[in-house]
């Protein structure tokens, strides 16, 4: 896999891991912020460009042996959608993590009919701020063009990957890693709340659940500089 690394080997490691069928650069403000406080290490391997492994547990294994390769199992770990699934299962698998954070994750099981209601209630809000996906994505439309190419490239392969994380298991270990789930409650894919993470709370009893209002999946993370004060407020 590609990796490619910021910020100075003096400040402490921090790993990114980006969403699903989208490319590191999309996510750049946030690890340029990032890495003025930390030594960011960001592969590249969620993405649909012909290097992607689409298989969930492939992911974790590669993301595992690298973390072991860079010396990264007591690092930051942070990530973003498929990403933050993925810091999930790592945050369990790895005790030594400083922290964990996972910004939207995909968790499996959050598709139901009990949650359509939600769902359109969060499309309808959606529309009335810059920060929600519609309109985020007409108002940075370099995002979103970039993001749509990525998909248009192999949306039968988008689909596979993302159906694979959505029916993963729940990690087999346990760990006292901190963990907090950033949501961006103007959602178009998915609503999640506290009681999502119940499954979770035996393998990560230290999770939290943290929501942010008005902004959406993609666009809390796309814009650096809030981004980073709404997720590392205590180290800004």
């Amino acid at each position: 896999m590609k990796l490619t690394i910021f910020g100075s080997s003096k400040n402490p490691p921090a790993l990114f891991l980006h969403g699903y069928g989208a490319h590191p650069r999309l996510y750049q403000k946030f690890v340029d912020r990032l890495a003025q406080t930390h030594h960011v290490f960001v592969p590249e391997i969620f993405g649909l460009n012909g290097i992607c492994r689409q298989n969930f547990g492939e992911n974790l294994e590669a993301i595992s042996r690298m973390m072991h390769e860079e010396k990264l199992t007591a690092s930051h770990v942070v990530g973003h959608s498929y990403g933050a699934l993925a810091v999930m299962h790592l945050a369990a698998e790895f005790g030594d993590l400083k922290d964990a954070v996972a910004v939207n994750p995909l968790l499996p099981g959050v598709f139901t009919p009990q949650k359509l209601g939600l769902q359109l209630r969060n499309m309808q809000r959606d529309l009335s701020h810059a920060t929600g996906e519609i309109r985020g994505v007409l108002t940075n439309p370099v995002v979103g063009a970039t993001y749509g190419a990525n998909l248009a490239a192999n949306p039968l392969g988008y689909l596979r990957g993302a159906a694979e994380a959505l029916t993963t298991t729940l990690p087999k270990q346990k760990s006292m890693t901190p963990t907090r789930v950033i949501y961006a409650d103007l959602d178009t894919l998915f609503h999640l709340d506290d009681a999502d993470l119940k499954p979770w709370r035996s393998m990560l009893p230290n999770i939290t659940f943290e929501p942010v209002a008005n902004y959406s999946h993609n666009w809390l993370i796309y814009h650096g500089e809030y981004a980073h004060e709404k997720i590392f407020p205590r180290r800004s």
